[in-house]
């Protein structure tokens, strides 16, 4: 893993956060309410909707340069860039269901299935992370957010609770936290070759 892919990583990851925060201090009416709705509802309001595509998008772009610079050809390294190709392809799917997900039934249950197997690949690949990682005292709370955040989002599916929002935010900020710290903990390679 070259300190380039790394950066490009954690710029993906910050920008998430980043943008998420400016919609949230646009209209935080959106999420933070008793019966919170979810990331989407920033991405089909106009005043909203181009903070939130950065905050999407960003994360593709920056994960597709990582992808570009990884060199490394060790195994966890492999399975790694695996995980970032997928995770590039479920985050811009979500972007784009974002924008049409209000339009009718069908194209709202393709978002949701997109956004639940965007919650279930995140909460695996944390899983594995942490196996990878040394196992800190950090790791473990890391892993026990994520844990958290997948289990109110599953009762807020059922319809038990309704913090979709919060199990989100959850979520994806326990694995960009475990992305990011797998992501530095690789062996760096000399940057030589990357650097051409």
């Amino acid at each position: 893993m070259t300190r380039r892919a790394v950066s490009y990583i954690s710029y993906g990851q910050i920008s998430l956060a980043v943008f998420l925060g400016v919609c949230v201090l646009m209209h935080p009416g959106f999420v933070l309410k008793a019966d919170e709705g979810g990331m989407s509802n920033y991405g089909i309001h106009l005043k909203t909707s181009f903070a939130y595509s950065l905050s999407l998008g960003l994360p593709v772009l920056f994960s597709y340069l990582a992808l570009r610079v990884i060199s490394s050809d060790d195994a966890v390294t492999r399975r790694l860039t695996q995980f970032l190709r997928l995770y590039c392809w479920l985050v811009l799917l979500t972007l784009l269901s974002t924008y049409v997900y209000s339009l009718d039934t069908t194209l709202k249950d393709l978002h949701f299935v997109i956004g639940a197997l965007l919650t279930i690949f995140q909460t695996g690949a944390s899983l594995w992370m942490y196996r990878v990682l040394r196992r800190t005292g950090r790791d473990a709370v890391l892993l026990g957010v994520q844990l958290v955040g997948f289990a109110l989002e599953t009762l807020t599916v059922f319809g038990a609770l309704h913090v979709l929002f919060l199990s989100q935010v959850l979520t994806s900020g326990a694995f960009a936290l475990l992305l990011v710290r797998t992501s530095s903990s690789l062996p760096c390679p000399s940057e030589a070759h990357s650097d051409t």
